[in-house]
């Protein structure tokens, strides 16, 4: 049985005990306009029957459920809102297609493909290493002029030295050529001699990426390097104190960044040793990246396939608010409370509890009750 509320009802996290489609459509008097996340793991139709729960239904009914419930979900993201939907080869393509429909083309962000195990099945034709996240906004300008950059990480960071004592600090080089075509000024194509002497001119079909004007202010600036022996082409000294505010995310997420099946499985036994774990969980880091692309502390995150908890959990961590939802009362029983009270005692060392800063607090609400099973067709 679910154990007695203890929480408050106006607690800013729930947990749903119920069916997504009707969770979120009892959910828009409230939250119209107020998700600014919305990560959802539904069921693959990859046709198995694991452990947890049956993922089997027809195709039809499979693509009708998803229509419904992100027709629901649309109105509930605020202005700069985002849906991201994680999925594998089984309905990925027939997805894709159909959330064009709801949502609108031009509201399409990206596919995002992650490596989602390092090991090689050899009992199969081709082993399957990668899953994906299909992304969707409300509005693509607003939405990129808010998400955030990903912080740089030591392979970033290792390109920067200060090999000529430049008080600005660290600095890496970048190409001043780009191609020439229309648009290009004739002021862009000039000859440069070099400290050492040396003439040069950008290659064929190229030009510099600054008139001279600009180019010789750059140099006026140490901003300009010729290496260390004034004989190579002009690069422009970007310097890291300027850069700080990180990469544009990629469509390719290895799991060297943000772990893969097995780390995620591994975690729920350390959390979870008594009992047979998830068969396709999703690593802590992988939520982690969506939540700080797409939100800040203290945005709202919607999961309506909460399983295991892992988004709940991270959005914790993250110090997110946040609405799960999960229709079987096992997995919410057996899983999803004991793990957001491990995370609310601070008794979770897993994920990214340590790069978060994570040391507890916080609490939650439940409320629902479980539906019956009416995927499978």
């Amino acid at each position: 049985m679910l154990p007695s509320l203890r929480h408050p009802p106006t607690t800013a996290n729930r947990v749903v005990v119920g069916d997504a489609l009707r969770a979120l459509r009892g959910a828009r008097a409230e939250l119209e306009g107020a998700v600014e996340v919305a990560l959802l793991d539904p069921p693959y139709n990859t046709r198995a029957r694991f452990h947890h729960y049956r993922d089997r239904a027809a195709h039809e009914l499979w693509l009708e459920h998803r229509r419904a419930e992100l027709e629901a979900l649309w109105p509930l993201l605020t202005p700069t809102g985002s849906v991201w939907v994680h999925l594998d080869d089984s309905e990925m393509h027939y997805a894709k297609v159909m959330m064009d429909g709801v949502f609108g083309r031009e509201s399409f962000v990206a596919t995002i493909v992650w490596q989602k195990t390092l090991s090689r099945e050899n009992r199969t034709d081709l082993s399957e290493a990668h899953e994906y996240l299909l992304v969707y906004t409300r509005d693509r300008a607003a939405w990129r002029a808010r998400r955030n950059l990903l912080p740089l990480g030591d392979e970033q960071l290792a390109r920067y030295a200060n090999p000529d004592g430049d008080p600005r600090g660290p600095w890496t080089s970048g190409d001043m050529t780009a191609k020439a075509g229309p648009g290009r000024r004739a002021a862009q194509f000039y000859d440069v001699t070099l400290p050492s002497g040396r003439v040069v001119r950008p290659a064929h079909g190229m030009a510099w990426r600054f008139t001279r004007d600009r180019l010789d202010e750059l140099v006026a600036d140490d901003r300009v390097t010729f290496g260390p022996r004034g004989d190579s082409v002009p690069r422009l000294k970007r310097f890291l104190a300027e850069t700080r505010q990180g990469l544009v995310p990629t469509t390719w997420w290895p799991a060297a960044e943000v772990g893969t099946t097995d780390s995620a499985k591994k975690h729920l036994r350390r959390l979870f040793p008594l009992l047979v774990p998830f068969e396709t969980p999703k690593p802590e880091q992988l939520v982690a990246r969506v939540l700080h692309i797409a939100s800040d502390p203290g945005d709202l995150v919607l999961d309506c396939f909460a399983g295991s908890g892992t988004t709940p959990a991270v959005a914790h961590k993250l110090r997110r608010r946040w609405l799960a939802v999960e229709r079987e009362l096992r997995t919410v029983e057996e899983f999803l409370l004991p793990r957001l009270a491990a995370v609310v005692a601070g008794a979770d060392p897993g994920g990214v509890t340590a790069a978060a800063g994570w040391r507890g607090g916080g609490d939650y609400a439940v409320s629902g009750r479980p539906e019956p099973l009416a995927e499978a067709g």
